[in-house]
């Protein structure tokens, strides 16, 4: 997966167990431009998973989380990896149980 530059995954039910095992394959990818996880129910351990794997990705533009379960503990861990993510354009939450509390 080192050249990999788009992952659709949406409506596949992976779940934290799979977001675990996403993050864990794209941990070495840095040619990831575009992650779409949309209604997987991903809640805030995939989240945490994610989060971390997102720290290293500086080409993301695009991330697509709509539809999951992820709250505000998981928004604040996926936060936190996409910080130094300078390429990020597009970020959709829609329906992820965040809450305006997650927001400093």
């Amino acid at each position: 997966m080192d050249s990999l530059k788009k992952l659709c995954l949406e409506n596949n039910a992976i779940k934290d167990k799979g977001a675990v095992a996403l993050s864990r394959a794209l941990e070495d990818n840095d040619t990831l431009l575009s992650l779409h996880l949309e209604n997987n129910q991903i809640s805030r351990e995939g989240a945490y998973s994610l989060g971390e794997m997102l720290s290293n990705k500086y080409k993301l533009s695009k991330i697509n989380l709509n539809d999951n379960p992820i709250g505000d503990e998981g928004f604040s861990k996926i936060a936190q990896g996409l910080t130094d993510i300078e390429t990020l354009r597009i970020i959709t939450l829609a329906d992820t149980g965040i809450t305006s509390n997650a927001i400093p």
